[in-house]
C-alpha cells in the first residue's frame, strides 16, 4: 500500500501529443505550458520528440538536452529518402553530389517532404557531421534553433527541455512528437511505443482542415489500439474553434470530427473545441475573460480530473481488493485463537498438511503449459490481419494512383508510374507495422489473462484446502514489445513490367486501365503479405510464449513466497494464543479502511 501510495504521489505523468503539421500542437502545447516555450517550426518533416519536463538530475530551468542521431541512424535516413527517391544507394563520398542536382519536377507528391529532408540535410552536414553520436546541453536560443531550423533539426534523435511550468511541476511530462505526416512517422515502432506507454494521448486537428493521410493512419492505429487500454485515455482538440462564425457552424465541425474518429474505430470520443492562442494570451496577460473565450479551462478540467481521479481509481481498487483479502485472513486468525490449546496443535498440523498440498498445486500451476492458447490467438489474429489489408488494398490503390499525379502534362510519366507503385507499397507496408503493433498489445493482454486465469485458478484451490490460505496473484506489469525487422517486406513488386498496361492517363482513368493492373498486381501483393505474415507469426509465438513462461516462473515464486508468509503468521497466531480480540479491532480497522477507499 505504501509502494502504490509513493507512486500516485511522486510519480509523473506523461502526456503525449500528436496531430498534423499545422494543426498547430506547438502553440496548443504553449497554452499548456502558459508560456512560449515552444518554437512553430516552419519545417516539420524531420522535427524530433520533444519532451518538456521538470528541472531535474541537475539540469536548470531552460536548459536542453539534445540527443543528436547516431551516424548509423542517419545513414539509415539517409538510405530510406534515397530509396523513396529512387536514387539508388547513397555513396560514401558522392551522397551530396547527389541531392545537389536533385529537382523537385517530378517527384511524386509523398517524395517531397524527403527531398526536403535531403535538401536540409545537405545543407547542415558540414556542421553536424562531427556532433553526430553525442548529447549537447543548450539554453533556450540554443533549443530553438535545434528545432525551428530544418538544417539542424534533421540530425536531431530527441530532444529533452528542462523548464519549470505549473505544469511540468505537477510532475506531468509532456510529449511533443513529430506530425503523424512527418518523415519519421516511418518509425511506427517510437510512434507506437508512446501510444501504449502515455498516461494521456492528444490528438490535435486544425478548425476546418482536411484529415491528411498521415492524420487517417494514426486515427485507424488509435482506433485498433482503444479498447485494449483499462481507461480511455484519449483526448481529441479542434484547435482555433474561435474561427467559427457561429454556434451552427462550430457543431459542424465537431460532428465532422467525430464523423472521421467514429470511421476509425474510435467511438463515442472526448472532442474539444479550443483556442489556443487565446488561451495562451489569456494566461500570459492574466486575462480571465480571453482565457474564458478560449473553452481551454474544460479540456484542462476533463484532463485533470482523468490524471487525478480516474487513473488513481485503478490504484485504490487493487488496494480495497488487498485490503481485503488480509480483513478475511483476519477473521480466520481470530477463528483460530478461539480455540483451545489442543485444538490449536491439531490445527498446526493440519496446516502442515495443507502447505504441502498447496505448493504442489503452485507447482502444477508453473507446468501448465499455457502457449496453446496464445498461439491459437497468434494465428487468428493474423488471419484479421490479412484479411483487412486484403479489403483496404482497392482504396490503397485509388489513392496511389490518383488522376492528381498521373496528368499528361506531369512528364516522365513512366517514373511517376513507379513512383505510384512504391508509394502504393510503402502504404501496405506501414499498414501491416501499424496491424502488427495494435496485435502485440492485444497480444499481451490475451498472455496476461491466460496466465491470471491459471494463477487464480490455483490460488482458488489453494482457498479450498484451507480459508486461511488466501493467496492473491501479483498483478503483471507492463510487457516489452517485440522489435521487428522493419525491412522484411520492401519493394517486392515489379512495376516496370506493368508499365504496358498504362497507355495514358486517360485510358489508365476512364477505360478500365487502373483495374487492369489491380487484377495483375493484387495477387503479387497478397503473396508477399502472406509471406511476411508467416515470418512475423513465427517472431511473435517466440516471443510471447516466452514472455509467459517467464512470468509464470515469477507468479511461481511471488505465490511460494506468500504461501510461506501465510503459513509463518497462521501458526505464529496459534503459537502466541493471540487474544481473539486483538484480530476483531484489526479486522474492523481493516473493514473501516476499505469503506474509505472503496
Amino acid at each position: 500500500l505504501r509502494s502504490r501510495a509513493d507512486a500516485l504521489a511522486g510519480g509523473s505523468f506523461t502526456l503525449a501529443l500528436f496531430g498534423a503539421f499545422s494543426a498547430g500542437k506547438s502553440s496548443f502545447a504553449n497554452a499548456l505550458l502558459g508560456e512560449r516555450v515552444l518554437p512553430v517550426s516552419p519545417h516539420p518533416t524531420t522535427a524530433a520528440i520533444n519532451r518538456i519536463l521538470a528541472p531535474q538530475d541537475g539540469f536548470e530551468h531552460g536548459t536542453a538536452q539534445v540527443m543528436m542521431k547516431s551516424p548509423d541512424i542517419f545513414k539509415e535516413d539517409l538510405e530510406y529518402s534515397f530509396s523513396v527517391l529512387q536514387l539508388g544507394t547513397p555513396a560514401e563520398d558522392g551522397w551530396l553530389q547527389a541531392i545537389e542536382q536533385l529537382k523537385p519536377e517530378g517527384i511524386h507528391p509523398a517524395g517531397l517532404p524527403h527531398y526536403g529532408f535531403l535538401k536540409a540535410a545537405a545543407a547542415g552536414w558540414k556542421e553536424a557531421q562531427p556532433l553526430l553520436g553525442t548529447v549537447q546541453t543548450v539554453n533556450m536560443d540554443g533549443y530553438k534553433a535545434f528545432v525551428a531550423d530544418e538544417t539542424r533539426s534533421c540530425f536531431v534523435d530527441r530532444i529533452d527541455l528542462y523548464y519549470s511550468s505549473p505544469l511540468t511541476e505537477q510532475g506531468i511530462v509532456l510529449v511533443d512528437t513529430p506530425g503523424a505526416d512527418s518523415l519519421h512517422a516511418r518509425h511506427t515502432g517510437v510512434t507506437f511505443q508512446y501510444m501504449k506507454h502515455a498516461d494521456a494521448i492528444v490528438f490535435v486537428t486544425y478548425y476546418n482542415h482536411a484529415f491528411s493521410k498521415g492524420d487517417r493512419q494514426f486515427l485507424t492505429q488509435l482506433g485498433r489500439v482503444k479498447d485494449s487500454f483499462a481507461l480511455d485515455k484519449m483526448f481529441f482538440i479542434v484547435n482555433a474553434a474561435d474561427l467559427a462564425s457561429s454556434e451552427e457552424e462550430l457543431d459542424q465541425v465537431i460532428k465532422h470530427v467525430e464523423t472521421n474518429l467514429k470511421a476509425r474505430g474510435i467511438r463515442l470520443p472526448h472532442i474539444y473545441p479550443v483556442s489556443s492562442m487565446k488561451a495562451l494570451e489569456g494566461k500570459m496577460d492574466g486575462d480571465a475573460d480571453l482565457y474564458a473565450e478560449s473553452a481551454f479551462e474544460s479540456f484542462e478540467k476533463a484532463l485533470g480530473a482523468f490524471a487525478g481521479e480516474e487513473l488513481p481509481k485503478l490504484s485504490l481498487a487493487s488496494a480495497v481488493q488487498e485490503i481485503s483479502s488480509v480483513r478475511q485472513r483476519v477473521i480466520e486468525w481470530g477463528r483460530m485463537a478461539r480455540q483451545d490449546a489442543g485444538s490449536r496443535e491439531q490445527r498446526r498440523q493440519q496446516l502442515l498438511e495443507v502447505n504441502q498440498l498447496a505448493l504442489s498445486r503452485i507447482d502444477s500451476f508453473a507446468q501448465q503449459d499455457l502457449s496453446r492458447e496464445v498461439e491459437q490467438e497468434i494465428r487468428e489474429l493474423l488471419f484479421h490481419v490479412k484479411q483487412r489489408i486484403g479489403f483496404s488494398l482497392g482504396d490503397f490503390f485509388a489513392e496511389a494512383f490518383h488522376p492528381s499525379v498521373l496528368r499528361e502534362d506531369a512528364g516522365q510519366l513512366k517514373r511517376i508510374f513507379t513512383d505510384c507503385g512504391r508509394e502504393l507499397e510503402r502504404t501496405i507496408v506501414h499498414e501491416l507495422e501499424q496491424e502488427l503493433w495494435a496485435t502485440t498489445l492485444r497480444l499481451e493482454n490475451k498472455g496476461k489473462a491466460v496466465l491470471h486465469s491459471a494463477a487464480d485458478g490455483a490460488a482458488e484451490d489453494i482457498r479450498g484446502y484451507d480459508a486461511v490460505i488466501m493467496l492473491t496473484p501479483p498483478e503483471e506489469k507492463q510487457w516489452t514489445s517485440p522489435e521487428w525487422n522493419d525491412a522484411g517486406l520492401t519493394s517486392f513488386v515489379d512495376w516496370t513490367a506493368y508499365w504496358s498496361l498504362f497507355k495514358s492517363p486517360k485510358h489508365f482513368f476512364e477505360d478500365g486501365g487502373r483495374e487492369k493492373l489491380r487484377s495483375a498486381v493484387e495477387p503479387v501483393i497478397k503473396e508477399a503479405l502472406g509471406g511476411e505474415a508467416a515470418v512475423k507469426q513465427e517472431v511473435l509465438v517466440s516471443f510471447y510464449n516466452k514472455l509467459v513462461t517467464e512470468a509464470q516462473d515469477k507468479q511461481k515464486e511471488e505465490l511460494q513466497e506468500q504461501l510461506h508468509e501465510a503459513m509463518e503468521a497462521a501458526t505464529s497466531s496459534l503459537s502466541s494464543g493471540e487474544q481473539p480480540e486483538a484480530w476483531d479491532q484489526l479486522a474492523s480497522q481493516l473493514q473501516q479502511m476499505e469503506q474509505s477507499l472503496a
